[in-house]
């Protein structure tokens, strides 16, 4: 067993025993009240981090806050002091008391930041310290791996543990996204506001003098004589490398001492100084190798007993050398050249794991020896090409990683603080709440009645439901994100709640409340109760949600007689059409002869053909599959029977240009996207509005996706690749009616059938007309207004 190992399941039973101290601090903290204006701070590093800018927030925007900072010892004690704050031993009594009687907390790498069994009823906020680059809490698998029951209490202990957050804060959205599957936490608990130990960073980028008061901190923290300049020179470069910890192995990056003679060489010869901050966890390894006499090799090291926060006096290095540190991410802030040094890529990104590849991360350039390491370092503190594009390749990391450059993100997060302190009726207006997919895009019915709704009552407060920041929606809408308090408060309070899935559990409509279903497709495929092998919990659970509903709205009668066998529904169905066809309606007009569709709008098409960025003069092939629940069509939950890129080639042809767009399911947009090299297949998953799809085709291609009721209302050419039919629809769905009898277009299986048929036309048959007036009867293009009529009605608008 490695010592990384041992150390790993040392640590599992020390969390299990814990438990106990929990149960009974937990017991404690119903009798001990929190009050209202008691702070409680802590970082594992000392007095620093984003905690120490939150706290100097508080002291001079608030004389009144009562701030503890819960230290380990003496030392700390002092600097907490020297703050103006009260401090209190964190594993004393006092730390104790302090802790559970703080109505805010404020941390910045875990519980054990002050006394952990205090934390019980605190709103506590996570800072966080840096912005990951390896993976974190859930996503490394020996931190919840064990034997037998061990395994599946402590992810039980990681998940409680994370929800007691009440916020996460995060430098960006790309890491906040990140801490939220770290954590497995709901999207509205992380707010991407800003690092606050980053902004000293982002002042000292833009006041010189600032950085260079961190350079004369440094060098007085190395022994270095004071600087002294004269005109014309170039002062010395202080370098810093930044290894990380490497979970108790051994660091590959220690130099050998042929190595470390070719680093002194190289600094030498750059007048440069290399300053060595190990991680707290691994110091000392580079110590043996350069020996004590740094004056004389220009090695130095900077451990975390001398400089606990590290984060203040990055303004003081010309250029930083790393591998998975999120260091570099905080540097990048100033604009400085950083060095990817990592000989361990591929150990380490197989056993710890990395959110993104390296290089992907370093911008292509990760280097495996200390030998190309000193060349590149020449390269980059030297004027020239070289560091204009280190400069400009660390600017662009900034861009991705910070949200808030220029600083600022202390009074954001103290602001958010205060903000969710409120009440609710403080913070969220009764308006109406929108839910599209559970929030995985805005889109869909329920868009097309908020663009209704907009029409005739412009000043009523609109909320959506997002499961990210990157879910763009209606102009004037307000997003919220998915679990977070205001998410909640929204819910509880709207007037109106109009959602296309599933509520789930914690909501209960009030008495006062409308919710309007409007679902999401005509079903070909059974839903609910009517699905085959449906157990009980989920019958129970199909029952409890169809409750919640007060009205449900159907496109055709077909649906409507579907929907009160699959959910048991008992309350009013307004079979009005579906408002998310309404735009294909409109973009249609009859057929000018017999045996002829309706034909859509030339400008109608071309405008649909813009937004998704297809070339001029293709014809267009859409390939929509729907999701497997066995995911059978990909290991990664893309499906892709036909293969988009094989059949992209297979339809070129000289004088006859295609383009494939392919649409995943909501389904299946986490798994990642229909990605490649060839600009003749466009993934269009992640665009906003599914109808320009619709539009756009020549011919759709789909399976038993709903899709096919949509695109009849425009009388698209229809064809289905379905080679997996009889497994689908005998075991995996079942269908509501005889598909194969019925269906408007040919069933296909094999990529050269859906060439020929793209290639050759599908024409406009009976069957396809008979569909028609079974599937889409309502959709003139007037069913959002018909649906807001009915709202307004009802007593839910108006």
């Amino acid at each position: 067993m490695s010592t990384g190992e041992s150390s790993t399941k040392n640590s599992r039973f020390k969390k299990l025993f814990s438990l106990l101290g929990y149960l009974l601090a937990f017991v404690c903290a119903v009798f001990v009240p929190r009050r209202e204006g008691r702070w409680a701070f802590g970082s594992w590093i000392g007095v620093g981090e984003g905690a120490l800018a939150v706290a100097r927030e508080l002291r001079d925007s608030d004389p009144d806050a009562q701030i503890t900072w819960i230290v380990a010892d003496e030392a700390e004690a002092e600097r907490a002091a020297a703050e103006g704050f009260a401090t209190a031993v964190r594993s004393s009594w006092a730390g104790f008391v302090a802790t559970i009687t703080a109505r805010q907390i404020v941390i910045t790498h875990g519980y054990r930041d002050v006394n952990r069994f205090g934390i019980a009823g605190a709103s506590i906020t996570h800072l966080g310290h840096g912005a990951p680059i390896k993976n974190l809490h859930h996503h490394i698998g020996a931190m919840t791996d064990g034997p037998g029951f061990m395994k599946s209490v402590l992810r039980r202990v990681y998940r409680i543990g994370a929800e007691r957050v009440s916020l996460y804060v995060a430098g960006s959205v790309t890491v906040a996204e990140r801490l939220r599957e770290a954590n497995r936490v709901a999207p509205g608990r992380v707010s991407a506001l800003g690092d606050p130990r980053d902004d000293v960073l982002c002042a000292q980028a833009r006041h010189p003098h600032l950085a260079a008061a961190a350079r004369a901190e440094v060098r007085r923290l190395l022994g270095l004589a004071e600087e002294r300049i004269d005109p014309g020179e170039r002062p010395e470069s202080l370098v810093l490398y930044a290894p990380t910890w490497r979970d108790g192995e051994a660091d590959p990056a220690v130099p050998t001492a042929e190595e470390a003679e070719l680093i002194r060489a190289g600094l030498a010869a750059l007048g440069a100084r290399l300053v060595i901050r190990s991680h707290p966890m691994g110091s000392g390894a580079y110590d043996a190798v350069f020996g004590a006499s740094a004056e004389a090799s220009r090695v130095h090291a900077l451990p975390a007993k001398i400089a606990p926060d590290i984060t203040p006096l990055l303004g003081a290095f010309d250029a930083v050398i790393t591998d998975y540190s999120s260091i570099a991410i905080d540097y990048a802030l100033l604009g400085r050249p950083i060095i990817w040094f990592a000989p361990d890529l591929a150990h380490y990104s197989a056993t710890r794991g990395l959110y993104e590849p390296l290089e992907v991360t370093a911008a292509g350039r990760v280097l495996d020896s200390w030998s190309a390491t000193s060349d590149r370092l020449g390269e980059v503190l030297r004027p020239g090409v070289a560091a204009r594009d280190a400069a400009s390749e660390a600017r662009a990391l900034a861009a991705r990683f910070h949200a808030y450059p220029d600083g600022g993100a202390a009074a954001r997060v103290l602001a958010e603080i205060r903000r969710l302190a409120l009440p609710a009726e403080q913070r969220v207006d009764a308006g109406v709440f929108f839910e599209s997919f559970e929030g995985r895009q805005a889109a869909c019915n329920p868009l097309a009645i908020d663009a209704e709704i907009v029409e005739r009552f412009p000043d009523l407060v609109r909320y959506w439901s997002v499961t990210s920041e990157r879910v763009a929606v209606p102009a004037g809408a307000v997003p919220l994100l998915v679990g977070g308090a205001d998410w909640v408060a929204a819910r509880k309070r709207a007037r109106l709640l109009v959602v296309n899935d599933w509520l789930g559990s914690g909501f209960r409509r009030g008495r006062s409340q409308t919710v309007l279903q409007t679902w999401h497709g005509t079903m070909l495929k059974h839903l609910a109760l009517t699905r085959p092998n449906t157990g009980l919990q989920t019958r129970i659970a199909t029952r409890r949600e169809s409750r919640r509903w007060s009205l449900l709205l159907s496109q055709n009668p077909h649906s409507t007689a579907q929907f009160a066998r699959s959910y048991a529904y008992r309350g009013e169905i307004l079979e009005t059409g579906y408002p998310r066809d309404d735009r294909l309606a409109r973009a249609v007009v009859p057929a000018v002869a017999a045996g002829h569709g309706p034909e859509r709008i030339d400008i109608v098409v071309e405008a649909a053909r813009r937004a998704l960025g297809i070339p001029q003069g293709a014809r267009v092939l859409a390939y929509t599959p729907t999701w497997r629940e066995t995911r059978r069509g990909e290991a990664n939950g893309l499906v892709d029977l036909l293969d988009v890129h094989a059949l992209a080639e297979e339809l070129d042809a000289p004088g006859d240009p295609w383009v494939v767009i392919v649409r995943g399911h909501s389904r299946t947009l986490r798994f990642g996207r229909y990605l490649g090299t060839d600009s003749r297949v466009i993934d269009v998953s992640r665009h906003p509005d599914i109808n320009d799809v619709i539009l756009a085709a020549d011919l759709l291609v789909t399976d038993y996706s709903s899709i096919m009721f949509d695109a009849a209302v425009a009388a698209v050419p229809l064809a289905f690749f379905v080679p997996d039919l009889r497994d689908y629809r005998d075991r995996e769905r079942g269908f509501t009616f005889d598909f194969a009898a019925s269906a408007p277009g040919p069933l296909l299986t094999t990529r050269a059938e859906v060439v020929a048929a793209a290639r050759n036309g599908v024409p406009f048959t009976a069957e396809y007309a008979q569909w028609r007036e079974r599937f889409t009867p309502h959709d003139d293009g007037f069913a959002a207004a018909r649906v807001v009529d009915a709202l307004v009605a009802r007593g839910a608008l108006g």
